[in-house]
């Protein structure tokens, strides 16, 4: 009856709107944990504890992309459809690496913003990722999954982040903690959803458009992350309008503004008008007002951080702090409106949707395509002198790809020895290290080259109520750049007309 009353209970929020979803956050938000007593009595030693009544919640979760990292994709220029991408294999533009490289990436053993060890943020305790992608989880490293890092309200994220030697190996920890123990929550909170995917806080880092009641109206409403990104036996939608993450547990399910609001959301004097636009324009590009963040970095010039130590304190949940006086790439920092660009839904009938690099891929001819918000990204990145991308392991189909023929090795270097030192070569020489048991193989030669075309990190949050006014787009200084965009000179006239 409980399974079935909850998707009634789902089922109605998208038929009434948000007032219904904040309802039922309020009905979840008063729920008791009924094994609180359970654990006061015995301990809890972690998800060996949660088996005990959740049987099934350890093979679920280990077959999502919070544990592999990576999903089956589809639509992906450059990548066969059907073999398993994500933040495992690909190429992460912001940390200027690989996951392989930087898991148990610290400073002095511990999380810090510069760092980045990849692990830090997997559901599970593991000393190394888990590879091969999709490959299925062993009863040792599934008993490894700390369920209260997504189940916990309170949980002290500095026993996560501090590094752990084991039996296993090292990696980092979790609260196993009583106090976290007995605050189990029914669904994961925003604030729990954040410990792991709040880097969006600081005014120079990442998609800088933060989920919070002060930056968005949907938080200020008190809607929480599930309530649009609705789970099914641990595995999460994604929404079908992503540039630059190729993993997606449920693909097939829309998460989109339309599901609350319908495809005729204004009212008014102008509502007709403006719901005219929907048709070309996404929600978020008139709601998405300002974005922050990276919009170039060159990680072929270490300079010693000075800006990030100040400005960086990324977070409000996860405390994850920033290091002065050590070194990073050489970085732009912007606040401003977004870039904008076409997008079609990632469904089968689509092809090339998305690319593996974060490329614009659709344009303004594109059946279905329309208007969003995006932070464009220029990278300077690391690459192999000699080598090429397509004679590493696992990545000859590239050979045949007019594009990517001759496409230099892309490198990974660690992230610990780069800040420690601001060595390339040695960042290097230890981040490829791993990947020498997987059969890669590099020149010892490096080279920085800037990734051609612009990649575009998605933004879908910090939704103002009231959109940008008409004359931000309808005049000569439009925040777009409606020739980028593909409209004729004859067009653009008409566009930049006030409306």
């Amino acid at each position: 009856m409980g399974k079935r009353f909850g998707l009634t209970v789902m089922a109605l929020l998208f038929l009434t709107g948000i007032a219904s979803a904040a309802n039922y956050n309020g009905m979840l938000k008063g729920w008791v944990h009924p094994g609180a007593e359970t654990i006061k009595e015995n301990g809890y030693q972690g998800a060996q504890t949660c088996v005990m009544c959740h049987p099934d919640a350890l093979s679920e979760i280990t077959q999502t992309v919070h544990w592999h990292m990576a999903t089956p994709i589809r639509n992906v220029q450059g990548l066969p459809d059907g073999s398993w991408w994500g933040m495992l294999n690909r190429e992460c533009a912001l940390a200027g690496s690989l996951t392989i490289s930087n898991w148990t990436a610290s400073t002095n053993g511990h999380a810090t913003v510069q760092a980045a060890g990849c692990g830090v943020c997997h559901i599970g305790s593991l000393p190394m990722p888990p590879l091969p992608p999709g490959a299925p989880a062993t009863e040792a490293q599934a008993n490894t999954v700390d369920c209260l890092v997504c189940h916990a309200k309170d949980y002290n994220w500095k026993d996560r982040a501090t590094l752990v030697t084991d039996a296993t190996g090292t990696h980092w920890g979790e609260d196993k903690s009583l106090k976290a123990a007995l605050s189990i929550t029914k669904v994961p909170t925003n604030e729990a959803c954040l410990r792991c995917h709040e880097h969006a806080f600081s005014y120079d880092y990442k998609r800088g458009t933060p989920y919070t009641p002060q930056t968005d109206v949907h938080a200020k409403a008190g809607l929480d992350c599930i309530t649009c990104h609705v789970t099914e036996h641990h595995l999460m939608p994604k929404g079908q309008y992503e540039s630059d993450m190729a993993a997606n547990d449920l693909p097939n399910v829309k998460v989109t503004c339309s599901n609350c609001h319908g495809d005729t959301p204004h009212r008014g004097k102008v509502g007709k008008v403006l719901n005219e636009h929907i048709a070309k324009i996404a929600c978020q590009t008139c709601h998405i007002p300002v974005v922050s963040g990276i919009s170039y970095e060159n990680w072929g010039k270490p300079v010693l951080d000075t800006i990030h130590g100040k400005y960086s304190e990324l977070s409000k949940y996860d405390k994850i702090p920033s290091i002065k006086g050590i070194y990073v790439p050489e970085a732009q920092i912007t606040m401003g409106h977004p870039s904008y660009i076409w997008r079609v839904a990632n469904t089968k009938s689509h092809e090339d949707v998305q690319s593996w690099m974060a490329f614009q891929i659709s344009n303004i001819k594109s059946p279905g395509a329309k208007i969003y918000p995006v932070r464009g990204l220029t990278q300077v990145m690391l690459f192999d002198k000699k080598l090429k991308m397509w004679q590493e392991p696992g990545m000859g189909f590239l050979k045949d790809n007019p594009q990517m023929a001759n496409f230099p090795a892309l490198l990974a270097p660690n992230r610990e020895v780069y800040n420690k030192t601001g060595d390339v070569k040695a960042a290097l020489d230890a981040g490829m290290k791993p990947f020498e048991a997987m059969g890669f193989t590099w020149s010892g030669e490096w080279m920085a080259m800037q990734v051609p075309g612009t990649s575009y990190v998605s933004v879908n949050h910090a939704i103002k109520k009231i959109g940008l006014s008409c004359n931000k787009c309808h005049s000569s200084h439009s925040v777009m750049d409606f020739k980028a965009l593909g409209y004729t000179p004859e067009q653009i006239k008409g566009l930049e007309k006030p409306q």
